[in-house]
C-alpha cells in the first residue's frame, strides 16, 4: 500500500469514526428527550399527544441537522459510490481490452517482418 492509499484509508477510518460518534450523540439525545418527556408526563405536566409531538419535532430537527451536515461534508451514499466504482472498473476493462488489441496490432505491424503492414490489402495484378 502506497502513502496515498494509507492516507485515504486513514481518512476513511476517521470519517467513519466521526459518523459513529455523531450517531451515538443523536441516540443519546433521543434517549434524554424520551426520559424528560416521560418524567413530565408522570408529573402531569405534559399530555401524551403533546409529548409525542415534541419528540417528533425534535427528532425531525435532529435528522435535518444531520442531513445538512452530511451535505456540507459532501458525503456520497454507498450505493452511488458502488455504482460509480462499477462503471470505472468497466471502463478500465475496456481500456485494457483496447490496449491489448493495439499491442497485438503493433506486434504484427510495419517492421515486424510479418505480413504486408497494418491491415492494408494488397492485390496482385
Amino acid at each position: 500500500m502506497n502513502d496515498q492509499e494509507k492516507r485515504r484509508s486513514s481518512m476513511g477510518d476517521e470519517v467513519r469514526e466521526g459518523l459513529r460518534a455523531g450517531l451515538g450523540i443523536l441516540s443519546a439525545l433521543k434517549d434524554a428527550i424520551e426520559e424528560t418527556v416521560e418524567d413530565m408526563m408522570e408529573r402531569g405536566e405534559l399530555s401524551p399527544e403533546r409529548a409525542r409531538e415534541a419528540v417528533r419535532t425534535t427528532m425531525d430537527r435532529a435528522q435535518s441537522a444531520f442531513d445538512d451536515a452530511r451535505m456540507r461534508l459532501d458525503f456520497v451514499p454507498r450505493r452511488e459510490f458502488d455504482a460509480l466504482a462499477a462503471r470505472v472498473a468497466a471502463l478500465e476493462a475496456r481500456l485494457d481490452q483496447h490496449a491489448g488489441a493495439a499491442d497485438a496490432h503493433h506486434e504484427h505491424g510495419p517492421g515486424s517482418g510479418e505480413g504486408n503492414g497494418p491491415d492494408i490489402p494488397i492485390t496482385e495484378g
